[in-house]
């Protein structure tokens, strides 16, 4: 198979991995174990070799306390700071842009890189001071540990200037545009390798979704493995990205099975409790046209903003037009009906056209979109069904927007958008509906 599957467990290590306190906590992990190596080290002579030097590093031991306690306060405030300031603006920018790309933001590795070397550098502190003695002199010092957490401590601070510039970026509407629509075009994993068929109407028992929640990932390949080793064929009738009740049916068997293998192919599918970006190019596609449709409000009216959703969506258009595949059989087994191109475009473009509608530059944009993502690969790479579904949503664009046009200008630019889109994408007047 060409893209991979992505079972349970895997999805429950990437959610781990992927968590916004799992790197933090390896960074805080991995201080507190060198800080323990730095004070092996310090009681097996290093803290007295130090010792033998010149001041400053000859300190005594109510001095290495003093400053073990100053660091422990500079590096509480820090990640004080750093708390405070991320919290503020990624609040503010919810506010403008929209809740759902929080998530995205506080799950960069910037921000969590930054937030472990904190939480370490507070760690390490709090174990030095606990480790000195101010009273002795040699060893107890730990004259190691603290000089080595002083210059810890000094990139920090350089470190940060840094990662507060970054998450100023980061937060920028254009910014998190590029990103979602750079992703979505990578990201080829949604269509499977299929062989074209009719769908079959099988008549075995279901297996049924094991919880509610939106579907983010599916295990093809045990699927397939399953299926082949019981002597079986399925038909899977909801794919990634769709929202499913607890009970509700995710496809069909053949003819008849045990309830062990209907609970085992159940137990295939992954989900979660919201859109997230685990569900990959759906989700992104889904984020582009919440910051379109939320910049073209009456309240926003930020038309700039939706011109450059226009053309990360153009972007993701192009790039899976290329790779998307009909409904068909997966090695023969699998029946896979839920994913395929309009299924994955279609209601999310459709909430697009409803707000871009009443800006006539921002639908001729969309419109001008569809035409270039339709024609951008030569014909033999792209399915006739997919052109076709690309210029007829190009129409609707054009048809909603006439009707919503105000000028006569805006009428001739608008048909004159969609009879360029036709010509690039080099579809046929009747295919594409006129």
């Amino acid at each position: 198979m060409r893209n991979p599957s992505r079972s349970p467990i895997r999805w429950l290590i990437a959610l781990v991995l992927g968590s916004f306190w799992f790197l933090p906590a390896l960074i805080l992990t991995a201080a507190i174990l060198l800080a323990g190596l730095l004070l092996h080290f310090d009681a097996t002579g290093l803290s007295a070799r130090i010792g033998e030097q010149d001041w400053p590093l000859a300190m005594a031991g109510k001095s290495a306390q003093a400053l073990a306690s100053v660091l422990v306060g500079l590096h509480a405030a820090l990640v004080t700071l750093y708390f405070s300031i991320t919290l503020l603006v990624l609040t503010i920018a919810a506010s403008n842009l929209g809740v759902r790309l929080i998530d995205r933001w506080i799950g960069r590795g910037v921000t969590r890189f930054t937030l472990g070397l904190l939480l370490g550098g507070l760690g390490w502190s709090l174990v030095t001071l606990w480790a000195i003695d101010p009273d002795a002199s040699g060893a107890p010092v730990a004259r190691g540990t603290l000089t080595a957490l002083l210059g810890y401590t000094i990139v920090v601070i350089g470190w940060l200037a840094a990662a507060l510039h970054d998450l100023g970026r980061a937060i920028h509407v254009d910014t998190a545009i590029a990103r979602l629509g750079e992703e979505g075009s990578e990201d080829l994993s949604f269509f499977q390798e299929t062989e074209p068929g009719d769908a079959p109407d099988f008549t075995g028992p279901s297996f049924l979704a094991r919880r509610e929640g939106y579907i983010e990932g599916i295990d093809f390949d045990e699927i397939l493995e399953q299926a082949v080793r019981r002597g079986q064929r399925l038909r899977l009738d909801v794919g990634v990205g769709r929202y499913v009740m607890k009970g509700e049916q995710l496809g069909r068997f053949e003819d008849g099975c045990d309830p062990e293998s209907c609970a085992l192919i159940a137990r295939q599918y992954s989900y979660g409790d919201f859109r997230a970006n685990a569900q990959g190019v759906v989700f992104q596609i889904r984020l582009l046209v919440e910051i379109a449709a939320r910049a073209l409000s009456p309240a926003v009216n930020d038309f700039y903003t939706g011109l450059a959703c226009c053309d990360r969506l153009g972007l993701i258009l192009a790039a899976q037009a290329r790779d998307a595949r009909p409904p068909g059989w997966i090695g023969g087994r699998l029946y896979l009906v839920d994913h395929e191109f309009k299924g994955l475009f279609g209601h999310p473009l459709s909430a697009f056209r409803e707000a871009a509608a009443t800006y006539p530059s921002v639908a001729i944009r969309m419109i001008e979109i569809y035409g270039r993502a339709a024609a951008l690969h030569p014909a033999e790479d792209v399915l006739p069904s997919v052109r076709e579904t690309i210029v007829r949503w190009a129409r609707e664009m054009r048809d909603h927007a006439l009707i919503h046009a105000e000028l006569e200008r805006d009428r001739i630019e608008l048909r004159a958008a969609y009879d360029k889109a036709l010509a690039a994408a080099a579809v046929d007047t009747a295919g594409a509906g006129g």
